[in-house]
């Protein structure tokens, strides 16, 4: 019987030519030193987490190449006992040290959905452990009967004294979790917690030598991490390859460009971010990336800061507490642990009449068009769209100011009508008043606010067209005198044309650029991605980038002014696409394929779903291509694997693209 390929590739993202290439991004799989700490700590203990893994048999976690080493996502847990209905088909591994509160005999119970196993060691060495109670099936949550085998027999433990434990959990379907409880001297049955348990980690030695039982795990969870991340087939060799005995691993040393039989180069700092290659190694950046992360801070300046260089949402933090982000500080030059260390003040927003609106293809926000300012919100049209751009169906907006109350004195109420074909939602202050996302015909919706005199809110109001007409309108009105304002001279925002750097949201990204950008200058959403190629928002401004198309901008502070008074987006001109996959891992009969035994991947593309009648043949061992030659229009994609057998997989699910 001929073994299919299962098709698991899976692909990234469209990459348009003529714009910067960077990496995708995975925010579940942790790097290794945010997975594993240099040192055991106290109160917790760390959950590893392989998805996509079918079975119910612990055999099937325990027998992947990926298995213990790299991960596809970390957490920690305080007690033994993981979370509840996490997902389906994965497996779990908790491995730590448990600490007896007294001298005496302890028994163990376990609890899990599916098999669920515990292994005690009598010592802290994970060499001596032993499966001491297990679920061969499944029990219901804190369930310790239904077997005879969830019940260890009696141990005898030494108070204070640490030993090595693990937890190997594998879910096929349905509901999921685990759970190790104890009885022993003054304690009846509960789950262990916190005050008895340890993580389990250690320092790094690298090289040859002798290390720990720790320093091996880790020194083993960054070469499996490193390996696993390059697609560089799994070699079970241990001690790893470190040929000039420099503390790095061989392939580490290849991939950046060092040489792996010079140890000299342990202590050079290629990409000058002030942390030698034998430190980048062991914290998990990138050498020849000095801002791994991408968050605006160098890597060697954030860990003189104790920031964490692979984690980008520290950089708007604010370490001291004086109102100034991280990156904010750094950019400045000042002092980010100091709060009477400040940057110079910002100039001050520029303020003109009328809201800022900003415009984009498809109803969730999709594309961003182009940003403009109106005087009023006041939109009722047929077969076309708000603005020239967009289509008469299918698009959305959004508008954003600050409305002051005109009144003297006293308190008094303002009513903020929506009339609205189809969706709106209207936040005044950050609260949502009006939520009204559904299609629907030309409905007014009404919400009420009392203000002081002068008091300012701000007023964000979002739209979405389905199809036929489309309405959006606000009307302020006073509820006092009953008269209809005129917004224009209530309502006033920010001038996105004037240089600015005040950051209000704290992101690190100055309003004015977000606001001509298509973002929302009112969310910190640095973090966010609003592109194929998982360049987040502060990548993008720091690199002067749109972050929806990663086109260059012209100028970050000097954007060029269409006709109708807007800002456009850069708009791409492309022609050509690039493709790119991750290698599978099983076949259909669950069998596991190895990177060797793929001899190529085949794309078919063309402009129609059913049409895809050109194709394009790639090395196997490489995981993009580039397709040049498309002419305007939108592209279709699909690509199967064939292995060194002349065996296909089926084609993957058809993706798209837009060529301008």
């Amino acid at each position: 019987m001929l073994r299919q390929i299962i098709f698991p590739v899976i692909v990234s993202g469209l990459m348009m030519t003529g714009c910067q290439t960077w990496p995708p991004q995975d925010p579940n799989r942790l790097p290794p030193s945010a997975a594993l700490p240099a040192e055991s700590q106290s109160g917790q203990v760390q959950v590893f987490y392989w998805d996509g893994i079918s079975g119910t048999a612990t055999e099937n976690l325990t027998s992947i190449q990926r298995y213990p080493n790299a991960p596809d996502a970390t957490d920690i847990l305080s007690t033994l006992q993981g979370p509840t209905n996490r997902g389906e088909g994965f497996g779990s591994l908790v491995r730590g040290y448990i600490i007896p509160p007294q001298n005496g005999l302890y028994t163990f119970f376990v609890s899990g959905d599916d098999q669920t196993e515990f292994w005690l060691s009598s010592t802290e060495a994970s060499s001596q452990k032993a499966k001491i109670a297990e679920v061969p099936g499944w029990t219901s949550p804190l369930s310790y009967t239904k077997y005879s085998s969830q019940r260890s027999g009696a141990i005898e433990l030494q108070a204070g004294e640490k030993y090595y434990f693990e937890i190997i959990h594998k879910e096929g379907g349905g509901g999921d979790h685990f759970s190790v409880a104890w009885e022993g001297p003054n304690i009846s049955r509960t789950i262990i917690g916190g005050e008895n348990i340890a993580s389990y980690a250690g320092a790094i030695t690298g090289g040859t030598g002798e290390s720990s039982d720790e320093e091996s795990y880790r020194f083993g969870y960054l070469v499996g991490f490193h390996d696993g991340s390059q697609s560089i087939a799994f070699n079970p060799q241990f001690p790893p390859l470190d040929q000039d005995d420099d503390g790095i691993y061989d392939n580490w040393e290849v991939v950046y460009g060092l040489d792996p039989e010079n140890p000299n180069d342990a202590a050079s700092d290629p990409d000058n971010d002030l942390l030698v290659a034998a430190d980048e190694f062991l914290l998990g950046t990138s050498e020849n990336n000095a801002d791994t992360d991408g968050d605006g801070i160098p890597d060697g300046a954030e860990f003189a800061m104790e920031l964490n260089p692979l984690d980008s949402t520290d950089a708007i933090e604010d370490l001291d507490g004086d109102g100034v982000s991280n990156v904010d500080e750094y950019v400045a030059g000042t002092d980010p642990s100091d709060s009477s260390s400040l940057p110079e003040q910002e100039t001050a927003l520029s303020y003109s009449n009328g809201f800022v609106g900003q415009y984009f293809l498809g109803t969730e926000f999709n594309e961003f068009v182009l940003s403009r300012r109106n005087d009023s919100i006041q939109f009722s049209v047929g077969s076309e769209g708000f603005i020239e751009e967009q289509p008469a169906d299918n698009f959305s907006a959004r508008w954003f100011g600050e409305f002051t109350a005109p009144h003297s004195s006293g308190s008094r109420e303002y009513i903020f009508y929506v009339v609205t074909d189809d969706g709106s939602r209207l936040y005044i202050d950050g609260r949502e008043r009006i939520s009204a996302w559904r299609d629907q015909g030309e409905t007014t919706y009404s919400a009420t606010v009392s203000l002081e005199p002068a008091q300012t809110v701000t007023l964000v109001m979002e739209y979405y067209e389905r199809a036929g007409a489309a309405v959006a309108q606000l009307f302020i009105g006073d509820n006092t005198s009953g008269e209809i304002l005129n917004t224009a001279n209530v309502v006033a925002s920010p001038d996105f044309s004037m240089s600015s750097g005040t950051d209000s949201d704290g992101d690190g990204i100055p309003d004015t650029w977000e606001l001509r950008n298509g973002l929302a200058s009112w969310e910190a959403n640095a973090s966010d991605i609003n592109n194929n190629s998982g360049v987040t928002n502060l990548e993008a401004f720091n690199a002067d980038l749109s972050p929806w198309t990663l086109t260059s901008l012209a100028s970050p502070e000097s954007p060029t002014v269409d006709d109708g008074g807007g800002i456009t987006a850069p708009q791409p001109a492309p022609s050509s696409a690039t493709l790119t996959w991750t290698a599978p891992l099983t076949r259909v009969d669950g069998s596991s394929i190895k990177l060797s035994e793929i001899a190529s991947y085949e794309v078919a593309y063309g402009t129609g779903q059913n049409d895809l009648d050109n194709t394009v043949t790639v090395d196997g061992g490489e995981n993009s291509v580039v397709i040049d030659g498309l002419t305007a229009g939108t592209w279709f994609f699909s690509i199967r694997v064939i292995d060194a057998d002349g065996l296909a997989s089926a084609y993957s699910e058809v993706v798209s693209k837009q060529i301008k």
